[in-house]
């Protein structure tokens, strides 16, 4: 075989991908009979591909092939067989031009940095030891470096440090690059890029391995974009969420999630019985609070109580307000002896809470009722029991809870 045609076999072999076409092949067999037979490529490259047929065919042999769909075709001739599969026998052809438009794809490595240079997500390569061999448009906008004065520096040179969001640094510890070349498994993080022009962008930024034919790894590539309206829209996201779900006055969850918070402990009750209890008070004379000193002074009072009662319960605990001078608490793996603990420490809460109104102090007590859950409880079953006057019969100061009074 000559060099030259040595070095275009290589040159085509080089350029193969694994993918399955459809194809209609037609052609003469060995037997010198016309066929036509419907297959599908294993290797397709620009200058042929790799299929099966179920004739004998002869080397140099010319076929024709259409891509099933299309009315795209091309000759070909048979360089050698390959083996036999299961399909039938495996044939290497190669065509005399080109064939990419039959395979609607483009080999040439021009069209792919065309196409990487289209993206808006940055993209790097980098190699085995971490100099940067390839750097796309979308890197330069977002990182303000050209192309030319990064290729060939180490992605870790201080002029494009990268700091997670504690500020540390990643590029010299704990860097994604280093991992996904160590172990081949992609990585994910989000980091502070530093600009060109000083300023650090967030950047979301996904490493995938580089392996070469034998499967080794021998680089990474990088493809990361500036997050910085997904966090406007995450943080704008969190802010309706709290419209939604926070009560405007005392920073508390607001009725409504209460609610779905509710629920959802009745749906683990049902399902997996865990323990859950809940607890209304209710603030004794508030109106006269409003009254006396005005409603400025009774809001005041509320945040008091508000920041009180959940500061003084567990973390674990949910506290809401439910309306007006009503708030409920969620109180989950606590069962009906120690429910009255929990009651008697809110009311402790509440009656220390106060506010100032010239040289004295407001406050007011609270009326409480208590329930915990059991498997037949809906929402509105749960609330109506802790509601302090369903609870008691009457309103008082709560001063203890006989666990025979809860349901």
């Amino acid at each position: 075989m000559s060099s030259l045609l040595q070095g275009t076999i290589a040159r085509r072999r080089s350029d193969r991908v694994s993918i399955a076409f459809p194809l209609e092949v037609a052609g003469i067999d060995r037997l010198g009979k016309r066929f036509s037979e419907r297959t599908k490529t294993t290797r397709v490259s620009r200058y042929g591909c790799c299929l099966s047929l179920t004739r004998f065919l002869q080397s140099d042999q010319a076929i024709q092939m259409r891509r099933i769909g299309t009315n795209d075709t091309a000759v070909a001739r048979v360089v050698a067989p390959l083996g036999v599969q299961a399909e039938g026998r495996v044939y290497g052809v190669e065509t005399r031009e080109s064939c990419e438009g039959l395979w609607g794809i483009r080999f040439s490595s021009a069209f792919y940095e065309n196409l990487l240079d289209s993206m808006n997500d940055g993209v790097s390569f980098l190699s085995k030891d971490r100099k940067i061999t390839y750097w796309n448009n979308a890197a330069e906008r977002l990182a303000g470096y050209a192309a030319s004065e990064v290729i060939g520096n180490a992605c870790g040179d201080s002029m494009m440090a990268c700091v997670d969001e504690t500020g540390k640094e990643r590029c010299n510890s704990d860097c994604p690059v280093d991992s996904v070349m160590q172990d081949g498994n992609p990585r994910e993080a989000e980091l502070l890029f530093r600009h060109k022009q000083g300023y650090g962008v967030p950047i979301s930024v996904r490493v995938l391995p580089i392996r070469n034919s034998t499967g080794n790894i021998v680089g990474a590539v990088e493809v990361f974009s500036d997050s910085t309206v997904r966090l406007k829209f995450d943080k704008r996201v969190t802010e309706l969420e709290q419209l939604a779900f926070r009560d405007a006055l005392t920073g508390l969850s607001n009725r409504r999630y209460m609610e779905l918070k509710v629920e959802q402990a009745l749906q683990d009750h049902q399902r997996v019985g865990r323990l859950c209890s809940v607890l209304m008070f209710d603030l004794d004379n508030f109106k006269k609070v409003n009254d006396t000193h005005g409603h400025e002074m009774g809001d005041a009072l509320l945040k008091a109580i508000a920041e009180s009662v959940s500061r003084g319960l567990r973390p674990v605990d949910i506290v809401g307000r439910w309306g007006g001078e009503e708030f409920l608490v969620l109180a989950p793996d606590i069962d009906a002896l120690a429910l009255g603990d929990l009651a008697e420490r809110c009311r402790v809460l509440i009656a220390e809470s106060s506010t100032e109104a010239g040289l004295s102090r407001v406050s007011v007590t609270g009326s409480i009722g208590a329930t915990v859950l059991i498997h037949s409880d809906n929402a509105n079953s749960v609330i109506s029991r802790a509601v302090p006057e369903q609870a008691f019969g009457r309103r008082q100061n709560h001063r203890g809870i006989d666990p025979e009074n809860l349901w």
